[in-house]
């Protein structure tokens, strides 16, 4: 089967006449093979599995995998979710995997998981390695280049030099240029994520209202998302939307906060999680009462920068320059028109994947922006952080086609009024 992100990252490899590259963060592993496995979820500070994909297509792509889980890519086969390798190398993950070769008399695998499993073991290459390094070291040694190979962790790449001679480089900006334009299937996987997200905002405004408390609220859309098939993020599926202390700010998003809304405040709806391993990313705003004429004038100049942003969010556009055009020309009729706030990022496994140069998230990166292509996932976000009349934020996901965008989210951008 075709697999398009091995292609977009092989001719970027070759773009730029490198070897290949080495990729052992779990999200890197996942969108170059879509392996995964629970030990992702432990969120260790070493890697626990690695891909090497070189650039020349005649050589294996070659997944590291502790032994022990071999057995996951049938259980994965069998969700749906093909893995996609050439060549496997093994390793030992602690003593399980030595545990798991113990013999057991009374252990039956049903044939097909036993074919199965003899079929997968001529895809290994040498011998079951004690760690994931030397699994590496295999595999450099055998299918590497006079090329250099790139890492998306430097550690490994440190700790395989001091074993063998080769060149290598830093590969973060590469396989975030490569993410960062989509392929078909991310694009429907996005599409149907969109109709998830629509769905949490519905669930979080019903239950909004004077009484309500927020950490009850974030409870209910916690479950509501798992429901949905979405993993919410563990420390709160929702950042902290009201006022505290009677001032708004960016810096108090996880604020644990459990006092009731009252009439007259506001709060902002932005859900944290990921469907089928990609991030949701919809915002909008609720006001708790009858808001004032005032307010409702504010939201809709912060709504009209938004939708001038979106008119330009098409190839070739700089993803800063069409946000520093609507607020020269728009934002001036703002109380506090530097309180706002426009920033257009690309959106994958993670809620940033664009791509700039490492470190991509200071403020010369927002400056600067980045040329938008056909293809890519983006998320707008317009937040204004006046303090006269409250804040009045939204953001949606585009997908950016040849000549426009089109938003995954459906659920209006209008200000929400609940009682």
């Amino acid at each position: 089967m075709k697999n398009r992100k091995i292609e977009r990252l092989r001719s970027l490899l070759n773009q730029n006449e490198l070897g290949g590259i080495v990729l052992s963060n779990s999200d890197n592993v996942f969108y170059t093979s879509g392996y995964n496995n629970v030990m992702d979820g432990w969120q260790l500070p070493e890697p626990m599995s690695a891909v090497f994909v070189p650039a020349d297509s005649t050589k294996p792509i070659v997944l590291c995998i502790p032994e022990a889980s071999l057995i996951g890519i049938i259980v994965s086969e069998r969700e749906g979710h093909p893995i996609h390798y050439d060549k496997i190398s093994t390793f030992d993950l602690l003593n399980f995997c030595q545990t798991a070769r113990a013999h057991d008399a009374y252990m039956q695998l049903s044939e097909d998981i036993s074919s199965r499993l003899k079929e997968i073991s001529t895809d290994i290459i040498g011998e079951c390695q004690n760690n994931l390094v030397l699994s590496l070291e295999q595999v450099i040694d055998t299918y590497s280049s006079q090329k250099p190979i790139l890492f998306d962790d430097m550690r490994i790449a440190y700790r395989l030099s001091q074993k063998i001679d080769f060149n290598f480089e830093d590969g973060f900006e590469l396989v975030i240029e490569a993410r960062s334009v989509k392929t078909p299937e991310e694009i429907d996987l996005f599409r149907e994520s969109g109709k998830k997200a629509d769905r949490v905002m519905a669930h979080t405004v019903k239950q909004l209202g004077v009484g309500a408390k927020w950490c009850n609220i974030e409870k209910s859309v916690a479950h509501f998302m798992i429901d949905e098939g979405i993993d919410p993020l563990p420390t709160s599926p929702m950042l902290f939307g009201g006022s505290y202390d009677l001032a708004f700010r960016p810096d108090l998003f996880r604020t644990h906060f459990d006092s009731p809304f009252q009439e007259g405040q506001i709060a902002i709806l932005e859900t944290q999680g990921r469907y089928k391993n990609i991030w949701l990313d919809i915002n909008r705003t609720a006001y708790i009462g009858t808001p004032p004429k005032e307010y409702i004038e504010q939201h809709e100049i912060v709504k009209k920068c938004f939708l001038d942003v979106v008119n330009k969010l098409k190839p070739g556009n700089n993803s800063s320059e069409i946000c520093a055009q609507a607020k020269e020309e728009i934002s001036c009729s703002l109380d506090a028109p530097e309180k706002l706030l426009m920033i257009v990022h690309s959106i994958g496994h993670v809620p940033l994947e664009s791509p700039k140069i490492f470190p991509s998230t200071g403020l010369d990166s927002a400056l600067e922006g980045f040329e938008i292509k056909e293809n890519m996932i983006l998320s707008f976000d317009c937040l204004y952080f006046g303090s006269k009349l409250g804040p009045s934020h939204m953001e949606n996901v585009f997908v950016i086609s040849k000549n426009n965008s089109s938003s995954i989210y459906q659920y209006p951008l209008d200000l929400i009024e609940v009682q």
